[in-house]
């Protein structure tokens, strides 16, 4: 069985277990012209279905205004990475700047140098971001603990997101987080009176245990040398317990710029840099068709892609090359391949 026809297959599959058979032409229509094709815009990808122009761009229209086929697609995306899961499961959750959104998103970090965007929440500025993360967060946490009742989530986050609020919701819910901080942020120290507070960046132990408002976290510090890239070493606030070692957490933490690699090839390799979308709505349902396609690309042309004999630092990450690798199979040439004669001339 062939590339194509494997993704293939496996889309009518998804279809089948996630989407309803009423939205089914929708979500083909979707994988087709938004999953697996660079976006250029919506018109564009209405008009190339091959119908009439008008009817293509409705149709196109109606797909991306589907609240309830976007509600069913970020289901299938969570479902087939996170759902029947155990043990400790690492995701970086990030927020990032689409146009006018600012789009938090939620990925699975799989050691490969880019994560699997799974999840997102829209919203119209980072000011308004927090209230509504956390009402979607508290239904994807619910949602989880019935789907993988035996999965140790573990929220990877940088500093916009050490704060009371969040760490209240994950405290609630069960969940593991590795967040980092500023370095003055005031906790309370184990031999301290309880008014006293001290800041992050003046405490000289590697780890401790300290109270960040009502928080018992484990506070963790990274090493740092003269001439690193950095002006400050990491500062680390987690409540994993004490089996993940702090190697453990700082590795882990390392692998959270994953999805901000993640975000360079959505917005230029997938060129979302240049949309122009003004609904919320839209904009969600664009990127979890985007997402799909990302998840595609990892499950079924990772494994065939030939191995890279150029320097690390010279060799394209594996997004790029399933990217490109599919770009090829679907691709059919205009004009036949001129013969090569023996040593290479034409």
């Amino acid at each position: 069985m062939s590339t194509v026809q494997k993704i293939r297959g496996a889309v009518q599959r998804l279809q089948q277990t996630y989407i309803k058979q009423a939205k089914a032409r929708r979500f083909f229509t979707g994988v087709n012209q938004l999953s697996l094709t660079a976006f250029t815009s919506l018109n564009a990808a209405g008009r190339s279905i091959g119908v009439s122009r008008a009817t293509g761009e409705n149709r196109i229209r109606r797909l991306v205004d589907d609240e309830s086929l976007s509600d069913q697609l970020q289901q299938l995306l969570v479902s087939e990475m996170l759902a029947s899961r155990k043990g400790y499961w690492y995701c970086s959750l990030d927020h990032s700047q689409f146009g006018p959104f600012r789009i938090a998103v939620l990925a699975v970090s799989v050691r490969k140098g880019r994560a699997i965007p799974i999840w997102c929440q829209v919203n119209l500025s980072e000011a308004a971001l927090i209230q509504p993360l956390l009402v979607a967060l508290t239904e994807l946490f619910a949602w989880l603990k019935g789907q993988a009742p035996d999965l140790k989530l573990v929220l990877v986050m940088d500093r916009w997101f050490a704060s009371d609020k969040p760490f209240k919701l994950f405290t609630e819910h069960g969940i593991y987080f590795i967040a980092r901080s500023k370095g003055d942020k005031l906790v309370q120290l184990p031999w301290d009176p309880s008014w006293w507070r001290e800041p992050l960046g003046d405490i000289s132990q590697e780890e401790l245990e300290v109270t960040y408002r009502e928080h018992h976290s484990r506070f963790i510090r990274s090493d740092f040398k003269d001439g690193m890239k950095g002006d400050e070493p990491w500062f680390l606030l987690t409540n994993l317990p004490e089996e993940i070692t702090r190697r453990m957490v700082l590795n882990r933490y390392a692998e959270r710029f994953e999805i901000e690699e993640a975000f360079k090839d959505v917005k230029w390799l997938r060129r979302l840099k240049w949309q122009r979308v003004k609904k919320p709505g839209v904009i969600r349902s664009l990127l979890l068709f985007v997402f799909l396609g990302w998840w595609l690309a990892w499950r079924y042309l990772t494994r065939e892609l030939p191995k890279q004999t150029v320097h690390p630092k010279k060799a394209l990450s594996w997004f790029r090359q399933a990217w490109e690798y599919l770009r090829c199979l679907l691709h059919t040439p205009l004009l036949p391949p001129i013969p090569l004669r023996r040593g290479g001339e034409k």
